[in-house]
């Protein structure tokens, strides 16, 4: 379980996130982490949360975003938010460094998730973008709480690739977490 302060840095990207509230202290209300996005680093493929609802407020830089296919920018001292179920996408298209706060109610296993995508990460499971194999993005999205789906294709085309795949994936070790990373 990670703990206020805790960092994660994945080598490929840059991105450094920071954990500045977790469920132990909001009681599972919120998670909140401050991420830092080099150039081309966040989330540019158009997406949606079903459970969760996110908040990011830009501490520096400039964050470009879509929502329900809407493409805008913020910079410092301002905020979004992403509702659940909304088409969305975040990203830093800037030189500079973009600094955000994210907050993700509720926090479901955010916290988790995050613990095992940087863990993979630094074991050298991700690719040259920072992204996880498929398989393991499959069993994530059978097995993961805070689920994220590919906006731009049907979820029930995704569920049923999801409920077909997890077996084999998890038959050739993929998990959705790892206790390396999660203990």
């Amino acid at each position: 379980m990670p703990y206020t302060g805790q960092t994660f840095v994945n080598q490929k990207t840059g991105e450094v996130v920071t954990f500045t509230e977790t469920s132990k202290e909001t009681n599972g209300s919120h998670v909140t982490i401050k991420s830092v996005l080099k150039q081309g680093g966040g989330f540019k493929v158009n997406h949606i949360h079903p459970f969760a609802d996110e908040i990011f407020e830009v501490i520096s830089g400039t964050l470009s975003f879509k929502l329900n296919g809407v493409e805008e920018t913020i910079t410092a001292g301002h905020k979004i938010s992403f509702p659940r179920n909304q088409a969305h996408a975040h990203w830093n298209n800037h030189p500079e460094d973009l600094v955000i706060l994210q907050t993700i109610t509720p926090c479901l296993d955010v916290e988790r998730f995050l613990e095992t995508l940087f863990g993979l990460g630094a074991d050298g499971y991700l690719d040259q973008t920072g992204q996880p194999p498929f398989l393991q993005v499959m069993v994530w999205l059978k097995e993961v709480n805070n689920r994220t789906y590919l906006a731009d294709i049907p979820v029930g085309v995704q569920n049923v690739l999801a409920s077909v795949l997890t077996p084999v994936a998890k038959l050739l070790g993929y998990r959705a977490f790892y206790p390396k990373y999660t203990a």
